[in-house]
């Protein structure tokens, strides 16, 4: 399995607070049958640079590079006009795509000149935005409309596994993914107690509740994505190095 959403890179965030906790985190993931894990610090364009940022990224990998897994480098990237001072956002989309796991700001309700912002960020940078965990959005998780319409504009939308493992909103994320309102699944983990490594547990409640389909077509997805293909054919956004 691919996680595509991981706090696991030491020293960077919330996530590892250390080597040995990520070495254990990775481990875990090992066990759960992740062979490849995308590593996604937080970054806030508030808070620091792209270029301090990716310095991190650096050090934090050569700190696991005896890790027993492949990892990508990216980003869960928080949404802020301060993004627009830079010329592109390579470094922080998932290596060699497009794809950038992109946290909404935190607010209850979304205008139609939200909306066209992240219209302008697609345009601009040529990203295609991964909407992080859109079940802790209420102005999303409880309007279909407006996930179709994060849909519409090229966007991915992205559950955290937790999400299904939880009774009371496991029905809706079923449903949500059987018509084909959610694109990907991380974990989204940060630490071995709390919030340890558990895609493998979604997976199988996927498998029992609804099918392997579903399973494989979530899978499908992130596969696509590490490899920077379009998982879907209703966005006009070109790949790095893909062709039409």
């Amino acid at each position: 399995m691919i996680d595509l959403h991981t706090h696991i890179l030491p020293h960077m965030d919330d996530g590892a607070k250390n080597v040995r906790e990520s070495l254990e985190m990775i481990e875990c993931l090992n066990l759960h049958e992740v062979h490849t894990a995308i590593c996604t610090p937080h970054f806030d364009p508030r808070k620091i640079s792209i270029e301090e940022f990716v310095s991190k990224i650096e050090k934090a990998f050569l700190s696991i590079h005896d890790s027993r897994m492949t990892l990508i480098p990216g980003s869960e990237t928080r949404y802020h006009n301060l993004l627009y001072q830079y010329s592109d956002l390579d470094q922080l989309c998932i290596q060699n795509t497009n794809y950038l796991l992109l946290e909404l700001p935190d607010q209850e309700h979304w205008s139609n000149s939200d909306f066209e912002n992240i219209e302008k960020l697609i345009n601009i940078f040529r990203v295609i935005p991964m909407i992080a965990h859109i079940e802790r959005y209420h102005f999303l998780w409880n309007n279909k409309k407006n996930i179709r319409r994060f849909m519409n504009l090229g966007c991915v939308m992205q559950i955290n596994a937790n999400t299904i493992i939880d009774k009371k909103q496991r029905k809706t994320a079923l449903h949500y993914i059987k018509n084909g309102l959610i694109d990907a699944i991380g974990s989204d983990c940060h630490n071995m107690l709390q919030r340890p490594p558990n895609l493998k547990e979604a997976f199988v409640i996927i498998k029992k509740e609804i099918g392997n389909f579903y399973c494989d077509l979530l899978q499908q997805n992130a596969n696509s994505i590490i490899k920077g293909r379009m998982i879907r054919n209703d966005t006009s956004l070109m790949l790095k190095g893909s062709e039409f």
